[in-house]
């Protein structure tokens, strides 16, 4: 797996710590089939565990991924949402959501 991560996204992770926390998740009241959606934070996420450092080729910056049973995107990508209240989001291989 491969993170790629946007100049933007880049400088505001490294402004809030430098590290970030990225997971997939489902829905917790849905339908059957519902798929994950990503989630990404600057703070980690409480009760979650098994994640795992991500090789980034940015300096100063630490992305720890928990994989959704057992599969890893071909890229992780990062990137900025948000003008008023902007955030950080992450893609999988270009998608919102994990299959």
């Amino acid at each position: 797996m491969r993170a790629d991560v946007s100049a933007e996204a880049s400088e505001f992770v490294r402004s809030q710590g430098g590290r970030l926390w990225v997971w997939a998740a489902r829905p917790g009241l849905c339908c059957a089939g519902t798929p994950a959606y990503m989630h990404a934070a600057t703070e980690p996420p409480p009760r979650l565990t098994g994640f795992h450092a991500v090789p980034s080729t940015e300096a100063g910056l630490q992305i720890w991924f928990r994989a959704l049973a057992g599969q890893s995107p071909d890229v992780l990508e990062i990137a900025m949402r948000g003008r008023r209240r902007p955030r950080v989001e992450a893609y999988w291989d270009g998608c919102r959501f994990a299959p």
